[in-house]
């Protein structure tokens, strides 16, 4: 009995490595064209580890990895798809935008405080600096792009600005096992954040609203 609890055990454990080998390949399969096809740094890790991908597309630069994250039962974890776009210029600052899974990490920036905004989701949040600036600057056609950012498919996202960068994270189960698929999203995000940017003449129109102590 115990012989035959061990090989289906055995059995299982195998086929499931075996097909989170599979996915990891794909994935890497995947990352190493999308990489290619947009001039970045693809670094296929070791045979078992988790590829990466950097670089610079137009003004924003660009990073994938594998991310590991504790459940709420500390006893389990999952590994995430993350993807980061970082453009080095400012909006306003500052605040933070994201979904519920990082609410914890935006309450946690001391210095900004709730910011709600009529017809946002109840797992969408913002937390500002300064609510005069923020109200200058998020024109409806902002408040959209930021409402739509959020509201990307299957993932966690997180827009953190201030006036010197601003920096856009999603992470998601998804190991993103096509370059195309990729391409979409990517290109999707990157026209949104578009958007967001401002001149630096808007720039110190807005943050001329800020208290003079802290501006």
């Amino acid at each position: 009995m115990w012989i035959l609890l061990w090989v289906i055990l055995s059995v299982v454990l195998l086929g499931s490595a075996l097909w989170s080998l599979q996915i990891l390949m794909r994935q890497k399969k995947a990352w190493e064209a999308y990489a290619k096809k947009k001039g970045l740094v693809f670094n296929k890790g070791t045979f078992m580890g988790a590829a990466e991908i950097n670089g610079v597309i137009g003004n924003y630069k660009i990073a994938f990895f594998t991310a590991e994250r504790q459940e709420a039962d500390v006893r389990r974890r999952r590994y995430v798809t993350s993807v980061e776009i970082t453009l080095s210029e400012g909006l306003v600052n500052g605040g933070v935008a994201g979904t519920q899974n990082v609410l914890t990490f935006m309450q946690s920036l001391g210095k900004l405080h709730p910011y709600p905004i009529d017809g946002w989701q109840p797992t969408q949040y913002m937390f500002v600096l300064h609510d005069d600036v923020i109200k200058a600057y998020l024109t409806p056609d902002r408040l959209e792009t930021f409402d739509s950012i959020l509201k990307t498919r299957n993932s966690d996202t997180v827009i953190v600005f201030s006036d010197q960068e601003m920096a856009i994270r999603l992470e998601t189960s998804d190991p993103m096992q096509d370059a195309d698929k990729m391409d979409k999203v990517i290109t999707r995000i990157l026209g949104l954040a578009d958007k967001l940017r401002i001149t630096p003449e808007q720039r110190a129109q807005y943050m001329a609203l800020a208290p003079k102590t802290d501006a």
